[in-house]
Protein backbone atom coordinates (compact mmCIF):
# COMPACT_ATOMS: atom_id res chain seq x y z
CA UNK A 1 0.00 0.00 0.00
CA UNK A 2 1.63 3.31 -0.59
CA UNK A 3 1.91 5.47 1.90
CA UNK A 4 -0.50 9.06 1.69
CA UNK A 5 1.48 12.15 2.00
CA UNK A 6 0.43 15.70 3.03
CA UNK A 7 3.42 16.99 0.21
CA UNK A 8 2.62 20.78 1.49
CA UNK A 9 2.46 20.03 4.79
CA UNK A 10 5.98 18.15 3.83
CA UNK A 11 7.37 21.33 1.91
CA UNK A 12 6.16 23.81 4.98
CA UNK A 13 7.78 22.03 7.74
CA UNK A 14 11.11 21.24 5.99
CA UNK A 15 11.24 24.89 5.54
CA UNK A 16 10.56 25.77 8.69
CA UNK A 17 12.85 22.96 10.48
CA UNK A 18 15.86 23.34 7.97
CA UNK A 19 18.45 25.72 9.54
CA UNK A 20 20.93 28.45 8.25
CA UNK A 21 24.04 27.86 6.78
CA UNK A 22 27.22 29.67 6.89
CA UNK A 23 27.54 33.10 6.49
CA UNK A 24 28.61 34.29 3.09
CA UNK A 25 28.52 37.67 1.46
CA UNK A 26 26.33 37.38 -1.85
CA UNK A 27 29.83 37.72 -3.86
CA UNK A 28 31.00 35.19 -1.73
CA UNK A 29 28.42 33.14 -2.66
CA UNK A 30 28.06 33.18 -6.13
CA UNK A 31 32.21 32.54 -6.66
CA UNK A 32 30.88 29.30 -5.04
CA UNK A 33 28.51 28.07 -6.98
CA UNK A 34 30.71 28.79 -9.70
CA UNK A 35 33.07 26.96 -8.40
CA UNK A 36 31.16 23.94 -7.68
CA UNK A 37 29.83 24.28 -11.46
CA UNK A 38 33.55 24.58 -12.79
CA UNK A 39 34.75 21.23 -10.63
CA UNK A 40 31.62 19.30 -11.34
CA UNK A 41 32.52 19.61 -15.42
CA UNK A 42 35.84 18.76 -14.65
CA UNK A 43 35.31 15.47 -12.40
CA UNK A 44 32.67 14.22 -15.08
CA UNK A 45 35.83 14.41 -17.21
CA UNK A 46 37.87 12.58 -14.90
CA UNK A 47 35.35 10.16 -13.80
CA UNK A 48 34.97 8.92 -17.25
CA UNK A 49 38.66 8.69 -18.19
CA UNK A 50 39.13 6.95 -15.02
CA UNK A 51 36.09 4.38 -15.36
CA UNK A 52 35.93 4.12 -19.03
CA UNK A 53 31.97 4.51 -18.74
CA UNK A 54 30.59 7.12 -21.13
CA UNK A 55 27.21 8.73 -20.34
CA UNK A 56 23.76 8.03 -22.37
CA UNK A 57 22.23 10.69 -21.63
CA UNK A 58 22.81 14.31 -20.79
CA UNK A 59 21.75 15.23 -16.58
CA UNK A 60 21.35 18.89 -15.11
CA UNK A 61 23.86 19.78 -13.15
CA UNK A 62 22.44 22.15 -10.28
CA UNK A 63 24.31 23.96 -7.18
CA UNK A 64 21.25 24.41 -4.76
CA UNK A 65 21.11 25.56 -0.79
CA UNK A 66 19.03 23.60 1.66
CA UNK A 67 15.48 24.59 0.56
CA UNK A 68 16.25 23.83 -3.02
CA UNK A 69 18.26 20.60 -2.10
CA UNK A 70 14.67 19.76 0.01
CA UNK A 71 12.02 20.81 -2.59
CA UNK A 72 13.76 18.90 -5.46
CA UNK A 73 13.59 15.92 -3.25
CA UNK A 74 10.01 16.32 -2.17
CA UNK A 75 8.87 16.87 -6.19
CA UNK A 76 10.94 13.44 -6.59
CA UNK A 77 9.70 11.72 -4.02
CA UNK A 78 5.71 12.89 -5.39
CA UNK A 79 6.88 12.01 -8.75
CA UNK A 80 7.74 8.63 -7.81
CA UNK A 81 5.15 7.62 -5.74
CA UNK A 82 2.62 8.90 -8.73
CA UNK A 83 4.49 6.53 -11.02
CA UNK A 84 4.05 3.63 -8.70
CA UNK A 85 -0.08 4.37 -8.49
CA UNK A 86 -0.27 6.46 -5.88
CA UNK A 87 -3.71 8.61 -6.76
CA UNK A 88 -2.52 12.49 -7.08
CA UNK A 89 -6.08 13.34 -6.42
CA UNK A 90 -7.05 11.48 -2.97
CA UNK A 91 -7.86 13.85 -0.54
CA UNK A 92 -4.48 14.04 1.71
CA UNK A 93 -6.08 16.46 4.05
CA UNK A 94 -6.73 13.76 6.72
CA UNK A 95 -5.09 13.74 10.11
CA UNK A 96 -2.52 10.34 8.92
CA UNK A 97 -1.43 12.32 5.45
CA UNK A 98 -0.68 15.35 7.20
CA UNK A 99 1.02 12.96 10.15
CA UNK A 100 3.31 11.44 7.51
CA UNK A 101 4.14 15.20 5.61
CA UNK A 102 5.52 17.05 9.09
CA UNK A 103 7.56 13.35 9.52
CA UNK A 104 9.05 13.83 6.17
CA UNK A 105 9.52 17.26 5.87
CA UNK A 106 11.48 16.75 9.50
CA UNK A 107 13.93 13.98 7.96
CA UNK A 108 14.29 15.97 4.70
CA UNK A 109 15.20 18.93 6.89
CA UNK A 110 17.90 17.10 8.89
CA UNK A 111 19.32 15.28 5.83
CA UNK A 112 19.44 19.15 3.95
CA UNK A 113 21.93 20.24 6.21
CA UNK A 114 23.47 17.01 5.77
CA UNK A 115 24.43 15.79 2.59
CA UNK A 116 26.88 17.52 0.17
CA UNK A 117 25.79 15.83 -2.76
CA UNK A 118 23.72 13.51 -4.56
CA UNK A 119 22.32 12.25 -8.36
CA UNK A 120 18.78 12.67 -7.76
CA UNK A 121 16.83 10.07 -10.12
CA UNK A 122 13.04 10.67 -9.46
CA UNK A 123 12.60 14.34 -10.44
CA UNK A 124 13.28 14.52 -13.97
CA UNK A 125 13.74 11.61 -16.76
CA UNK A 126 17.60 12.14 -16.61
CA UNK A 127 18.17 12.82 -12.95
CA UNK A 128 20.02 15.66 -11.61
CA UNK A 129 23.56 16.17 -9.94
CA UNK A 130 23.11 18.50 -6.94
CA UNK A 131 25.38 19.66 -4.49
CA UNK A 132 24.75 21.28 -1.76
CA UNK A 133 26.62 24.75 -1.59
CA UNK A 134 26.47 25.48 1.87
CA UNK A 135 26.99 21.94 3.40
CA UNK A 136 30.12 22.11 1.65
CA UNK A 137 31.30 25.42 2.53
CA UNK A 138 30.50 24.59 6.39
CA UNK A 139 32.60 21.06 6.30
CA UNK A 140 35.65 22.20 4.22
CA UNK A 141 35.64 25.54 6.91
CA UNK A 142 35.04 22.88 10.01
CA UNK A 143 37.86 20.71 9.08
CA UNK A 144 40.02 22.90 7.86
CA UNK A 145 40.22 21.52 4.40
CA UNK A 146 41.89 22.58 1.08
CA UNK A 147 39.01 24.04 -0.46
CA UNK A 148 40.13 23.50 -4.09
CA UNK A 149 40.75 20.01 -3.72
CA UNK A 150 37.91 19.01 -1.23
CA UNK A 151 35.18 20.62 -3.78
CA UNK A 152 36.73 18.25 -6.76
CA UNK A 153 37.02 15.61 -4.67
CA UNK A 154 33.76 15.46 -3.69
CA UNK A 155 32.60 16.46 -7.24
CA UNK A 156 34.11 13.36 -7.89
CA UNK A 157 32.10 10.83 -5.82
CA UNK A 158 29.08 12.78 -7.07
CA UNK A 159 30.29 12.45 -11.10
CA UNK A 160 30.62 8.82 -10.15
CA UNK A 161 26.88 8.03 -9.36
CA UNK A 162 26.10 10.11 -12.17
CA UNK A 163 28.36 7.56 -14.43
CA UNK A 164 26.33 4.89 -12.59
CA UNK A 165 22.75 5.75 -13.34
CA UNK A 166 23.83 7.65 -17.24
CA UNK A 167 26.21 5.18 -18.70
CA UNK A 168 24.15 2.41 -17.55
CA UNK A 169 21.86 1.66 -19.77
CA UNK A 170 19.39 -0.66 -17.44
CA UNK A 171 20.39 0.95 -14.07
CA UNK A 172 17.85 3.58 -13.59
CA UNK A 173 14.57 1.61 -14.31
CA UNK A 174 16.48 -1.51 -12.62
CA UNK A 175 16.60 1.12 -9.42
CA UNK A 176 12.84 2.48 -9.18
CA UNK A 177 12.02 -1.30 -9.81
CA UNK A 178 13.37 -2.17 -7.46
CA UNK A 179 12.05 0.80 -4.87
CA UNK A 180 8.45 -0.18 -6.65
CA UNK A 181 8.83 -3.76 -5.27
CA UNK A 182 9.40 -2.39 -1.96
CA UNK A 183 5.93 -0.66 -1.95
CA UNK A 184 4.05 -3.29 -3.62
CA UNK A 185 5.74 -5.60 -0.87
CA UNK A 186 2.40 -6.96 1.70
CA UNK A 187 2.45 -4.55 4.81
CA UNK A 188 3.11 -6.04 7.88
CA UNK A 189 -0.02 -6.37 10.68
CA UNK A 190 2.99 -6.13 13.35
CA UNK A 191 3.59 -2.76 12.33
CA UNK A 192 2.16 -0.43 15.31
CA UNK A 193 3.26 2.57 16.88
CA UNK A 194 4.47 0.32 19.92
CA UNK A 195 7.56 -1.17 17.36
CA UNK A 196 7.82 2.98 16.19
CA UNK A 197 8.38 3.55 20.03
CA UNK A 198 10.90 0.86 20.94
CA UNK A 199 13.17 1.74 18.04
CA UNK A 200 13.10 5.57 19.56
CA UNK A 201 14.29 3.85 22.54
CA UNK A 202 16.98 1.64 20.80
CA UNK A 203 17.97 4.71 19.20
CA UNK A 204 18.35 6.61 21.66
CA UNK A 205 20.43 3.55 23.86
CA UNK A 206 22.92 3.68 20.53
CA UNK A 207 23.11 7.59 20.82
CA UNK A 208 24.12 7.33 24.76
CA UNK A 209 26.49 4.20 23.62
CA UNK A 210 24.72 1.54 25.34
CA UNK A 211 24.05 -0.23 22.25
CA UNK A 212 26.87 0.89 20.00
CA UNK A 213 26.18 -2.20 17.63
CA UNK A 214 22.18 -1.87 17.21
CA UNK A 215 21.32 -2.18 13.97
CA UNK A 216 17.06 -1.21 14.65
CA UNK A 217 16.16 1.70 12.77
CA UNK A 218 12.48 2.93 12.02
CA UNK A 219 12.49 0.75 8.37
CA UNK A 220 13.28 -2.23 10.50
CA UNK A 221 9.97 -1.07 13.16
CA UNK A 222 6.99 -0.58 10.06
CA UNK A 223 8.08 -3.10 7.33
CA UNK A 224 7.34 -6.40 6.84
CA UNK A 225 9.43 -9.39 6.03
CA UNK A 226 8.62 -8.85 2.23
CA UNK A 227 9.62 -5.49 2.53
CA UNK A 228 12.63 -6.06 4.73
CA UNK A 229 13.78 -8.34 1.64
CA UNK A 230 13.36 -5.54 -0.77
CA UNK A 231 15.24 -3.62 1.12
CA UNK A 232 17.94 -6.03 1.32
CA UNK A 233 18.45 -5.95 -2.80
CA UNK A 234 18.48 -2.16 -3.07
CA UNK A 235 21.11 -1.93 0.37
CA UNK A 236 22.79 -4.70 -2.01
CA UNK A 237 23.10 -2.55 -4.98
CA UNK A 238 23.54 0.74 -3.30
CA UNK A 239 26.34 -0.94 -1.35
CA UNK A 240 28.20 -1.15 -4.67
CA UNK A 241 27.55 1.85 -5.91
CA UNK A 242 28.83 3.74 -2.97
CA UNK A 243 32.01 1.66 -2.74
CA UNK A 244 32.48 2.13 -6.42
CA UNK A 245 32.06 6.22 -5.72
CA UNK A 246 34.55 6.07 -2.40
CA UNK A 247 36.94 3.94 -4.70
CA UNK A 248 36.81 6.10 -7.97
CA UNK A 249 37.30 9.40 -6.12
CA UNK A 250 40.39 8.19 -4.09
CA UNK A 251 41.83 6.38 -7.37
CA UNK A 252 41.22 9.88 -9.12
CA UNK A 253 42.69 11.69 -6.49
CA UNK A 254 45.64 10.06 -6.01
CA UNK A 255 46.69 11.20 -10.17
CA UNK A 256 44.92 15.03 -9.46
CA UNK A 257 44.48 15.90 -5.93
CA UNK A 258 47.99 16.49 -3.75
CA UNK A 259 46.37 16.31 0.06
CA UNK A 260 43.91 13.27 -0.82
CA UNK A 261 45.32 11.65 2.16
CA UNK A 262 44.43 13.99 4.08
CA UNK A 263 40.90 14.60 2.97
CA UNK A 264 40.45 10.79 3.38
CA UNK A 265 41.70 11.16 7.23
CA UNK A 266 39.50 14.13 8.02
CA UNK A 267 36.54 13.13 6.25
CA UNK A 268 36.45 9.34 7.69
CA UNK A 269 36.87 10.85 11.01
CA UNK A 270 33.80 13.30 10.69
CA UNK A 271 31.92 10.51 9.87
CA UNK A 272 32.86 8.16 12.69
CA UNK A 273 32.86 10.58 15.51
CA UNK A 274 29.19 12.23 15.52
CA UNK A 275 28.08 14.12 18.45
CA UNK A 276 24.69 12.23 20.63
CA UNK A 277 21.75 14.14 18.28
CA UNK A 278 23.74 12.78 15.45
CA UNK A 279 24.07 9.00 16.92
CA UNK A 280 20.51 9.47 17.71
CA UNK A 281 19.00 10.67 13.81
CA UNK A 282 21.33 8.77 12.38
CA UNK A 283 20.18 5.58 14.43
CA UNK A 284 16.65 6.50 13.80
CA UNK A 285 16.63 7.03 10.09
CA UNK A 286 19.02 3.93 9.15
CA UNK A 287 21.85 6.14 7.93
CA UNK A 288 24.31 4.17 9.94
CA UNK A 289 23.72 1.20 7.30
CA UNK A 290 24.79 3.47 4.78
CA UNK A 291 27.65 4.22 6.44
CA UNK A 292 28.70 0.55 6.78
CA UNK A 293 27.78 0.38 2.76
CA UNK A 294 30.58 3.10 1.85
CA UNK A 295 33.50 0.24 3.57
CA UNK A 296 31.78 -2.90 2.72
CA UNK A 297 31.32 -1.57 -0.74
CA UNK A 298 34.56 -0.29 -1.34
CA UNK A 299 36.08 -3.53 0.23
CA UNK A 300 34.22 -5.49 -2.85
CA UNK A 301 35.47 -3.00 -5.48
CA UNK A 302 39.24 -2.83 -4.44
CA UNK A 303 39.27 -6.84 -4.41
CA UNK A 304 38.12 -7.46 -7.67
CA UNK A 305 39.74 -4.48 -9.44
CA UNK A 306 42.84 -6.02 -7.90
CA UNK A 307 42.01 -9.95 -8.81
CA UNK A 308 40.94 -9.10 -12.52
CA UNK A 309 41.51 -4.99 -13.31
CA UNK A 310 39.00 -2.88 -14.54
CA UNK A 311 37.96 -4.17 -17.36
CA UNK A 312 36.83 -7.37 -15.12
CA UNK A 313 35.11 -5.02 -13.00
CA UNK A 314 33.16 -3.35 -15.34
CA UNK A 315 31.49 -6.41 -16.52
CA UNK A 316 29.21 -5.78 -13.12
CA UNK A 317 27.79 -2.75 -15.47
CA UNK A 318 26.32 -5.72 -18.05
CA UNK A 319 23.38 -6.35 -16.74
CA UNK A 320 21.59 -6.95 -13.47
CA UNK A 321 22.64 -10.33 -13.25
CA UNK A 322 25.64 -9.70 -12.71
CA UNK A 323 25.11 -7.67 -9.48
CA UNK A 324 26.40 -9.02 -6.40
CA UNK A 325 24.39 -9.94 -3.98
CA UNK A 326 24.77 -9.05 -0.15
CA UNK A 327 26.36 -12.06 0.97
CA UNK A 328 28.57 -11.48 -2.71
CA UNK A 329 29.33 -8.05 -1.34
CA UNK A 330 30.93 -9.65 1.49
CA UNK A 331 32.72 -12.31 -0.15
CA UNK A 332 33.55 -10.83 -3.28
CA UNK A 333 35.60 -14.16 -4.17
CA UNK A 334 32.24 -15.80 -4.71
CA UNK A 335 31.06 -13.03 -7.61
CA UNK A 336 34.46 -13.38 -9.26
CA UNK A 337 34.05 -17.26 -9.37
CA UNK A 338 30.25 -16.52 -10.40
CA UNK A 339 30.76 -13.75 -12.96
CA UNK A 340 34.01 -13.64 -14.67
CA UNK A 341 36.30 -16.21 -16.41
CA UNK A 342 40.18 -16.41 -16.47
CA UNK A 343 39.91 -15.05 -19.51
CA UNK A 344 38.65 -11.80 -17.93
CA UNK A 345 42.21 -11.52 -16.19
CA UNK A 346 43.11 -7.75 -17.83
CA UNK A 347 45.70 -5.16 -17.10
CA UNK A 348 45.54 -3.19 -14.41
CA UNK A 349 45.22 0.47 -15.21
CA UNK A 350 42.29 3.03 -14.55
CA UNK A 351 39.44 1.56 -12.84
Amino acid sequence: MLPSVDWRTAASCSRAFIRGGPRMSPEGALDVVTDLRRHADHAIELVADYTGLTPTVQARVEVVDRVRWSHINITGLRRLLSGLGADEDRDVSNAAAKVTGVQAGAVLAFLSSRVLGQFETFSTDTGRLLFVAPNIVEVERRLRLPTREFRLWIAVHEATHLMQFTAVPWMRDYFHGLIGTFFAATESEESSASQLGRAVRRALSAARGDEPDSSTDVMDAVTSAEQREAIGRIQALMTLLEGHAESVMDGVGADHIEHVALLRRRFDRRRAHPGALQRFLRQLLGLDAKLRQYAAGRRFVDHVVAERGPAGFNRIWEGPEHLPSEAEIERPEDWVARVLSDADATVRHGL
